[in-house]
């Protein structure tokens, strides 16, 4: 079994890209490898339920060689709409419209609607269990991925935190969801390696954040229209251009 492992950095609504990153994949790995996105599907881009559906379509069709986790993006639009099954949230409504959207780019929009309650009607059922249902990180051979990073410091507590699926109180999501200062934390203590997006450009300029215990997918689809994913454990990283051609190499810096 090939034990390959391909995270790609926040769709947001970007589907084309993400078919054209598919298309590389299988031409690369055929079927045989796990896929693991890392959160942000909502918001800002062209196809928002284009691209849901076609996630939804890979969870039946890949079974446990496909695992999307939650971003801060999605977790804002679950708990608008009203997070298992409570009411829609006026705060996070308010919240996530005024500080998550590109102006003109949210995700009620791309449903037809105008706010978190109308969505709450007008998401297709499919979608809405879909983004409920995300995970809020996931573990494998050694690797960690999560949105937005880890804090330095011990790994069980935080990923013990995160398996309870908890939402803080008020209109505050947990830093290891929302906290851009995570992109360059790297901890040799962890013995794992952290594997996030979430960030533009998180170090000066470079399209990444890499140690030796850390991987900061540039997150560049809605200011660049490029896609970045990488391929586990070799480092291989993969940019799909605006026109929808697909670079990789195994030095990021060269395909930048």
């Amino acid at each position: 079994m090939n034990n390959t492992i391909v995270a790609v950095a926040d769709l947001h609504g970007h589907l084309t890209l993400f078919d054209a990153l598919l298309n590389k994949l299988s031409q690369r790995f055929g079927s045989d490898y796990t896929l693991v996105t890392l959160g942000d599907y909502v918001d800002n881009g062209p196809d928002v339920a284009g691209l849901l559906d076609r996630l939804v379509a890979l969870r039946e069709e890949r079974g446990e060689r496909f695992v999307p986790i939650m971003g801060n993006h999605d977790l804002a639009c679950v708990l608008s709409m009203g997070w298992q099954g409570a009411p829609p949230s006026d705060a996070w409504c308010s919240r996530w419209a005024g500080n998550y959207w590109n102006a003109g780019k949210g995700t009620p929009r791309a449903y037809g609607v105008d706010s978190g309650q109308a969505l709450a009607r007008a998401m297709p059922q499919a979608h809405r269990d879909f983004l409920q249902e995300l995970p809020w990180f996931h573990e494998q051979d050694g690797h960690v991925f999560v949105h937005a990073g880890l804090l330095a410091g011990p790994v069980a507590p935080q990923l013990e935190d995160l398996s309870q699926r908890t939402p803080l109180p008020g209109t505050h999501q947990h830093h290891q969801i929302r906290d851009k200062a995570l992109a360059t934390v790297s901890d040799p203590a962890w013995g794992k390696v952290v594997v996030s997006g979430h960030t533009h450009r998180p170090k000066g300029g470079r399209p990444h954040f890499v140690t030796d215990h850390r991987i900061t997918l540039s997150s560049d689809a809605d200011h660049t229209g490029e896609l970045w994913a990488v391929a586990l454990p070799e480092r291989r990283f993969f940019k799909v251009a605006r026109d929808g051609s697909v670079a990789s190499g195994v030095d990021a810096l060269q395909l930048a």
